[in-house]
């Protein structure tokens, strides 16, 4: 690392600020979950010992997780996400669900504990009046789905169940949960029981929590469906890559920044909810066609070779931060795996289509050279752009690399990384990271480790 190459010595604040860092977001979250939990205290309710106390924060704040989950960390409210980053919306809200599972879980045997200890021959009679009574009846329902719900969350994968099934599970199952638990808090919490604007603050949130995923599943969809596309065409990009292209049906307003994403519904109607999310492969110039880099992973992206061209698709979006946004980096460097080169050539063609004059690296990774794509065009942009691409392969073949590229063996790792900006003070770069999960963490951890600003790393995670 070179910090006073250039001429330039020190680091300069990027002019338009990036989304929320994830501990930010993490700060914000305990600080709004724990505010309820702030507010019983202003009830002048006598205080009962520590343990009873213990027990409030973990039920008041668990209630204000729950709520949370679906309003502060929904995904599709934009308001939210473009400050806050989908991705470090999503990765808050699966670490909070089973953080949330675990919480609740322990609810009623945390409420028990104490008479195990006071008086253990009647303990276990007291916990099945607890679990059968009818005054309990709508927190039991809350608490047993809850559990079924954070367990399918976390085994998603194993359980072979399909995409729109688990979404449709999830949402429906988490109205039901939080309506349940709503209920049980105001005829149950004593807090409630002495200051009727307890409960009406659960109530409250409860409606908003819920007015949230009704707007998602039946107010948004009124609107995507007055925006329809059209297939152009899909095709295969690579071994294991689609390259689709759509483009609008009709004359609406739509665009777009290089590096979005949106959701993509294949449905006959808006309304059905047979939707993905891809990021947008192509500059804003190529509208009103949109293309995407779709790699093959589930059933669903295994039949995109049934989409016919002229087939009507209902697009969602755009969404995400993942973008040039006007920031002042004297140069950047974008890195991406698998299918992770769809927004970062979408990039690399808004960069092309500016005349950018600023060094640009591409670290660009794959198992094999088959699983390539866009090599002609890279090839091109090197002629019109300060470019340099960087293959990096597991299995590299006998010539490696091709002409016109650098090449790597192995893994996106520290040293590729400092030789991307070699003689440059990379600490004034800027770094886009797009890959499967833990390509992105452990490329985010090189980078920290090399003192690269978080406010200078972008990154965005394939998949929810």
């Amino acid at each position: 690392m070179n910090s006073h190459a250039n001429g330039v010595v020190g680091q300069l604040p990027a002019i338009k600020r990036s989304p929320m860092s994830f501990y930010s977001l993490v700060g914000i979250y305990i600080i709004l979950i724990l505010i309820p939990w702030a507010l019983s205290y202003i009830e002048g309710l006598a205080i009962r010992g520590w343990y009873e106390e213990l027990i409030t924060l973990l039920s008041i704040s668990g209630m204000a997780m729950m709520l949370c989950q679906f309003t502060l960390l929904n995904g599709r409210v934009d308001a939210i996400n473009n400050r806050i980053g989908v991705d470090n919306s999503m990765r808050v809200h699966n670490k909070a669900g089973e953080i949330l599972g675990i919480l609740f879980f322990l609810h009623p045997f945390l409420i028990g504990l104490p008479r195990f200890i006071v008086a253990p021959s009647f303990a276990l009679d007291n916990l099945w009046v607890m679990f059968t009574s009818s005054e309990s009846a709508t927190g039991v329902y809350a608490w047993s789905l809850l559990i079924v719900l954070v367990l399918m969350a976390i085994k998603k994968k194993k359980l072979n169940m399909s995409y729109e099934a688990w979404r449709y599970t999830h949402s429906v199952g988490f109205v039901a949960v939080i309506i349940l638990a709503t209920h049980h808090a105001v005829t149950v919490g004593r807090h409630g029981r002495y200051n009727a604007w307890f409960d009406t603050l659960w109530i409250v949130l409860c409606a908003i929590a819920v007015g949230v995923v009704a707007y998602v599943y039946f107010i948004r969809p009124r609107s995507v469906s007055k925006r329809p596309f059209k297939v152009v065409e899909c095709q295969k990009g690579s071994t294991d890559d689609w390259y689709l292209t759509i483009e609008k049906d009709g004359n609406f307003d739509f665009d777009f920044e290089a590096g979005q994403f949106v959701w993509i519904n294949t449905s006959q109607s808006a309304f059905q909810r047979n939707e993905h999310p891809f990021s947008i492969a192509s500059s804003p110039r190529a509208l009103p066609q949109v293309s995407f880099v779709i790699r093959s992973l589930g059933d669903y992206t295994r039949q995109l070779h049934k989409l016919k061209p002229g087939q009507r698709v209902w697009v969602d979006g755009p969404h995400g931060v993942f973008t040039l946004n006007a920031r002042n980096a004297q140069g950047i460097v974008l890195i991406a795996g698998g299918a992770g080169i769809g927004p970062i050539i979408g990039l690399l063609r808004e960069l092309n289509d500016r005349g950018d004059t600023r060094p640009v690296r591409l670290l660009y990774g794959n198992r094999t050279m088959a699983q390539m794509m866009f090599m002609d065009e890279l090839r091109e942009m090197a002629t019109t752009l300060h470019l340099q691409t960087t293959l990096i392969v597991n299995d590299a073949p006998e010539v490696f690399p091709p002409d016109g590229f650098k090449g790597h063996t192995g893994f996106i790792d520290r040293q590729v990384l400092e030789q991307a900006s070699a003689g440059h003070n990379n600490l004034n770069w800027d770094y886009y990271i797009c890959g499967p999960q833990p390509m992105v963490k452990a490329v985010e951890g090189h980078l920290h480790g090399m003192n690269i600003s978080r406010a200078r790393i972008l990154y965005e995670q394939l998949g929810f």
